[in-house]
């Protein structure tokens, strides 16, 4: 199914001037801590993704945000991740309105909650560009929810976003969250509990007669690794990656669970179609792994969802993580009505990367919900 829509699609993005000039960069080199923000981390720190939103013209906007909103009470988190392909063909009224809902909602979800915050936070699909408004566009909106840490409740702006139009990185986010035991600290005594990288995998590559898939670049990886190497004092967090096209070991890990005697030991969820992965591999899931970075979490195949253990019989902690794609979470596009929802990541204090990368933590705390299609009739 996919592939026809790709085929169907990908000639569109020749007239795209967003791919012409896809990451012309002026080439300021900003501090690494520019790209970071906190949150106060506590046990339980609740992580819901929503993946595949595809706004676009077509959309019945109010039916759909309703939708999400309805999903964003029912799971009341901490921190909301939306994945990638979160517009298509969309305008610049569709992109204010569903930033201005999600930013709403989060406000009202703090007041609920006022000992701690809710916030959302976004990176880019392949699709998100395909709209009536300039590349820079959902990154200015976005930017316009965004407050300092620790004004957001007085500015009453929801949003976890940083992003500089000027700097030397390609791609539109390249940011990270440090979820912290104390926001009032600086960065050389603050202890990181978890790390948030969230990262933009781009949009189509020209190859040869089509485009296929782009992929994180070089460039990316190695500030991902800067990142570890430079932003805080403290190493000893766990990190978590949220990106939207998968890279190619997600087949690997697809293929591992699906030939296992006993899959369950493995893994969890269930895979619909073929992982449509990026176009090259510049060594992104080695590079990230030593940036600290222990799962991976993408959006992309609308009829996947779940989590491997990847490499979970190895012997050394070093070649295991979790690889996880999120539940599709609208009924745009193709979709697969039982497998409409959202994922939850609960994030556990004093875990260590051994209890982390293990499958009772992977059944406990990655909670795929996915049978809200009926809240559609």
């Amino acid at each position: 199914m996919k592939k026809k829509i790709f085929a169907l699609l990908s000639a569109s993005v020749l007239c795209l001037s967003c791919v012409a000039c896809a990451n012309e960069k002026n080439g300021v080199q900003y501090d690494v801590n520019d790209y970071r923000t906190t949150m106060q981390f506590h046990d339980d720190f609740k992580i819901m993704q929503l993946a595949d939103l595809h706004f676009g013209i077509e959309t019945n906007v109010q039916k759909q945000l309703d939708f999400i909103v309805a999903a964003m009470e029912e799971a009341d988190p901490d921190l909301i991740i939306l994945t990638g392909d979160n517009f298509m063909y969309g305008s610049k009224g569709i992109v204010k309105s569903l930033i201005g809902r999600m930013n709403e909602t989060c406000k009202s979800l703090t007041e609920k909650h006022p000992e701690r915050l809710t916030k959302f936070a976004l990176t880019f699909g392949n699709h998100d560009n395909q709209g009536d408004y300039h590349r820079y566009y959902i990154n200015e909106i976005m930017k316009s929810y965004a407050a300092k840490d620790g004004e957001e409740t007085k500015l009453h702006k929801y949003a976890a976003f940083l992003d500089y139009e000027n700097d030397n990185l390609f791609g539109l986010t390249n940011y990270f969250i440090d979820l912290v035991d104390d926001r009032s600290k600086g960065v050389d005594e603050v202890d990181v509990k978890y790390r948030l990288h969230v990262i933009d995998s781009n949009t189509y590559e020209f190859v040869g007669t089509k485009y296929e898939y782009d992929c994180i670049r070089p460039e990316q990886l190695d500030f991902a690794k800067k990142i570890y190497q430079t932003a805080t004092a403290d190493k000893d967090y766990i990190g978590l990656c949220f990106f939207h096209i998968p890279f190619v070991e997600f087949q690997t890990a697809k293929e591992q669970y699906e030939s296992a005697k006993d899959p369950a030991q493995i893994g969890q969820g269930e895979w619909r179609e073929d992982v449509l992965h990026a176009y090259h591999d510049h060594g992104s899931y080695q590079k990230l792994k030593e940036a600290n970075v222990s799962a991976f979490i993408v959006g992309h195949d609308h009829i996947n969802y779940g989590e491997v253990l990847y490499n979970a019989h190895s012997d050394k902690l070093e070649d295991k993580a979790i690889f996880s794609y999120g539940v599709k979470s609208t009924n745009q596009l193709y979709h697969d009505t039982d497998m409409l929802g959202y994922k939850i990541i609960q994030l556990k204090d004093g875990m260590t990367q051994a209890q982390f990368l293990s499958m009772e933590n992977v059944r406990a705390n990655f909670i795929n919900k996915t049978d809200r299609n009926g809240d559609y009739e």
